[in-house]
């Protein structure tokens, strides 16, 4: 039996400390012959028929639920065939033919295969299925989570998970967003991921519309938890903790200050301004 104790603090304390409002959802890959966790649901059972997996993401985040979702529980064949590859057509180029005659999403079959030139997908045959589940409370072993959140959150999240020098490459199309970037992504590269939801999510995960997604995977879910709010420590010496907080207080509007004082500025930079007044007096010299 896997220990758990460690992903449920850590994704509690992605709740409390950046105050989100849904359950963080992980993830992991079941592979050819792995034991299914005991006690999680089917999407098919629970709704009666197959669902667009973003729908199952948002009954995790919203509701705490935990899935095992297989081909046949997912109605969004695309995420289905080409990207989860968990089931499969005689054509490869099948799905984007169906994008261009049925959809639309990009001007011709040419654009929607090029504008997912880029795109990370999984083998068929590769997994079995996959776990969807709360990560402050996971039933298995998590390869990544997907954590929804405000544009603010998300800011923190990004300087959370550069703060030792890394630095995130994202990758954007509109289309397909949750499964292709804050999963599969995330999970073939082991790196953080910006992901702003597609319309499927949108639509019909119900993602509204102030929400992005951040996803992480498992090996860097202590970098991140662990660096939040850290960024920016050497900006107000003395106090105990960085400036930079859920809710943000604003010290000035543009030229008008709003509680009066000196205006509020990092000393990065007066810094730099004597730097740029050292290096025009010696052009002088």
């Amino acid at each position: 039996m896997e220990n758990l104790e460690k992903y449920q603090q850590i994704g509690q304390n992605f709740i409390d400390r950046l105050k989100l409002t849904t359950y963080p959802v992980a993830v992991r890959f079941i592979l050819p012959g792995e034991e299914i966790p005991k006690g999680v649901l089917r999407p098919q059972h629970v709704m009666g028929e197959e669902v667009a997996a973003c729908v199952i993401y948002s009954w995790v985040k919203r509701a705490g639920l935990s899935f095992y979702v297989s081909g046949s529980d997912i109605a969004c064949k695309p995420s289905s065939v080409l990207y989860f590859a968990l089931e499969t057509t005689d054509n490869p180029d099948d799905t984007y033919t169906a994008w261009a005659k049925k959809a639309g999403y990009k001007r011709n079959f040419d654009a929607e295969k090029k504008s997912r030139e880029n795109d990370c997908m999984l083998s068929y045959g590769e997994i079995q299925g996959f776990v969807v589940t709360p990560l402050n409370n996971p039933v298995i072993k998590p390869d990544l989570v997907m954590i929804y959140c405000t544009p603010l959150v998300l800011s923190h999240l990004i300087l959370a998970a550069t703060f030792e020098g890394d630095h995130l490459d994202c990758q954007f199309n509109g289309m397909e967003a949750s499964c292709k970037e804050g999963i599969i992504r995330t999970y073939k590269t082991n790196e953080c991921q910006v992901v702003s939801p597609g319309m499927g999510d949108r639509i019909m995960g119900a993602v509204q519309d102030w929400e992005m997604i951040f996803s992480i995977p498992e090996s860097k879910f202590e970098i991140v938890s662990n660096n939040l709010f850290k960024a920016g420590y050497r900006l107000q010496s003395g106090q105990e903790e960085p400036p930079f907080h859920i809710p943000h207080i604003l010290g000035n509007h543009g030229p008008f200050k709003i509680f009066g004082g000196k205006p509020a500025e990092a000393p990065v930079w007066p810094f730099l301004r004597r730097k740029i007044k050292l290096s025009k007096e010696k052009k002088r010299l």
